[in-house]
């Protein structure tokens, strides 16, 4: 009778195949979720990728920044910035070169220098404007700064690094030196202080005649990254960074990058 061999073969062919299958399982890759928060945190594939970008950075120096320096201020810097972003990019990190310039532009007015009183003689300094002037004091600077991201979703990340480089100082800050007149006092020192060619002024320029001095500058400062803020990809090439912290000057700004 040939019926038994015929359930023993299919069990013998039953038995290989899914002994076959079980192997396959065993050994095929599995699949990363793109929803999955650990597949977000760590991404299957860390393609190096290198992208160009532009930023838009308003930098700030605070009054009273300046007066831990100065006795006096007639105002801090509140300037707009613009800057180019060349980005190499694997995973969640990038290592940034960045190029960005700046005017700075302080309040004109009376300066006091630290440990000086007008009262007792001492001079005071009244920083002009560029309208007054005709000179700018801006900077350009160049740094390398590395970024983390930490992904919320897989299209929005907190964005968090720092670095270093160099900013070359451009053009001029202008003053005059000032002798001020009897009464005047570092809590008030107008119009004691004052040039004569600003109304009211009662101060004497110590060259004795209507002359700016330029203040002697270093050509080179270093910069100081530490920045964080929030990175959106609205497209996979694509990215747009919210963010601030320090760049040796307080910023805040936009920036965004397309990836080749």
């Amino acid at each position: 009778m040939m019926w038994p061999r015929f359930p023993v073969a299919c069990l013998i062919t039953l038995g290989l195949c899914g002994t076959a299958l079980a192997e396959d399982a065993a050994t095929a890759p599995n699949t990363p979720d793109p929803t999955d928060p650990n597949t977000i945190s760590n991404p299957p594939e860390k393609v190096i990728e290198y992208g160009v970008g532009v930023r838009l950075r308003n930098v700030i120096i605070p009054t009273a920044e300046l007066e831990l320096f100065l006795d006096r201020s007639a105002g801090g810097s509140n300037n707009f910035g613009f800057g180019l972003d060349l980005t190499r990019r694997r995973g969640n990190v990038e290592l940034q070169l960045g190029f960005e310039y700046e005017k700075l532009t302080v309040g004109q007015g009376v300066w006091i220098a630290s440990g000086d009183n007008v009262a007792n003689g001492d001079e005071a300094d009244w920083v002009l404007n560029p309208d007054d002037s005709g000179k700018s004091l801006g900077w350009l600077t160049f740094e390398f700064t590395f970024l983390n991201h930490a992904p919320i979703t897989k299209n929005i990340a907190i964005r968090y690094g720092g670095g270093a480089g160099l900013g070359v100082v451009l053009g001029e800050l202008r003053h005059y030196n000032i002798m001020c007149a009897a009464g005047a006092t570092n809590s008030n020192p107008a119009p004691g202080c004052v040039p004569p060619r600003y109304a009211g002024g009662t101060g004497a320029y110590s060259e004795g005649t209507e002359t700016s001095v330029a203040y002697d500058l270093p050509p080179v400062f270093p910069v100081v990254n530490a920045i964080i803020g929030v990175q959106f990809k609205p497209a996979e090439k694509v990215t747009i960074n919210l963010e601030g912290g320090i760049r040796t000057l307080l910023f805040w700004g936009i920036s965004g990058s397309y990836f080749f």
